[in-house]
């Protein structure tokens, strides 16, 4: 639902995953998420964005905490609460030659079974992000540099190794651009360092990137690189993931009601002071029918795979999903 009134737009939004595995009844799942988003723009200067999100998720079975482990063991999918609040205000927009764009946003994960293992991973994170940019280029490209700051909070101590509790402090600076009108993009690299609480954990500086470049040579027709380095939190092995995806996808628009998506990606882990490295594919395509004015179905394909020089990591994965999209 969504009601929009001159340059503020408020919407409410439910959406639901349920999957259901022929062979293994015990990895069926259910997840919901509840979230409002509001825009305003009370002029060309300032722009201002807020979103909060409720969401019921799960992991599967030999994901997250459960990584590498026997799966019988484990008697169902992990599953979590998460609530996420952001704010993001941008000052200078269009109208002004130097801008500063400001982000704010916290996760509260908090999971509900297998505690014995999970409870581990309960986390709250707050991330806070600055940029300042000046426009080149007629306005039609910004050069920025941008600062960031993130506390990762766990409410439990692992059993080994030292609090995971960390702070990331990141500096980065980029491009963003939109030359003419069949291509548009953002680089932006720089360095994360983090710190954790704990003396048992070692301080890292992780090199980090960002690359989005859209290419549309028909109004119709998008083809989206994305690549990006970014540390994550681990799920049990080593202090943290410093992960690299890259992937390529072509958009298309058959008719005003039939579009697909076609993307290709590859993927590397390395986890820090841990031996441990993944080597990640994916191939995924879909399809969504305008079926009516308020109403769009759709199906999909998606293959997985990851291979680990740890063989208990390894996995093959095919999904088959529909999906219903509704709208007032």
């Amino acid at each position: 639902m969504r009601l929009t009134r001159s340059a503020t737009s408020l919407a409410l939004t439910y959406s639901g995953d349920y999957g259901v595995y022929q062979d293994s009844d015990d990895d069926d799942y259910d997840d919901h998420t509840v979230s409002f988003d509001a825009s305003l723009s009370p002029n060309d200067f300032v722009a201002a964005d807020f979103g909060a999100s409720y969401g019921w998720l799960h992991d599967n079975r030999g994901e997250g905490s459960s990584e590498g482990i026997n799966v019988i063991s484990r008697g169902e999918p992990d599953e979590y609460e998460i609530s996420r609040v952001n704010l993001d205000m941008d000052f200078g927009r269009d109208s002004a030659m130097f801008g500063f764009l400001l982000k704010l946003n916290r996760d509260d994960i908090e999971y509900q079974t297998n505690l014995n293992e999970t409870v581990f991973r309960n986390r709250d994170e707050t991330n806070i992000i600055g940029r300042v940019y000046a426009r080149i280029s007629g306005g039609k490209t910004k050069l920025f540099v941008q600062a960031s700051q993130k506390d990762n909070s766990y409410d439990e101590d692992p059993l080994l190794g030292g609090k995971l509790d960390s702070s990331e402090d990141g500096y980065s600076a980029g491009i963003e651009w939109e030359a003419t009108a069949k291509t548009s993009g953002e680089i932006r690299i720089g360095q994360v360092d983090k710190d954790f609480d704990s003396a048992a954990r070692k301080d890292s500086s992780v090199n980090i990137w960002e690359v989005e470049v859209v290419w549309s040579p028909r109004t119709y027709s998008h083809l989206i690189l994305n690549s990006s380095s970014t540390p994550k939190e681990t799920n049990g092995t080593g202090n943290f993931i410093d992960s690299q995806d890259t992937s390529l996808t072509w958009m298309h628009a058959w008719s005003d009601d039939l579009n697909t998506s076609l993307s290709i990606a590859d993927g590397t882990d390395e986890y820090d002071r841990n031996s441990r490295k993944d080597d990640r594919q994916n191939i995924s395509l879909s399809m969504k029918y305008d079926w009516r004015r308020w109403a769009t179905v759709g199906a999909s394909y998606t293959y997985s795979e990851r291979d680990s020089n740890e063989n208990r990591f390894d996995f093959e994965k095919n999904i088959f999903a529909v999906s219903l999209d509704m709208s007032l």
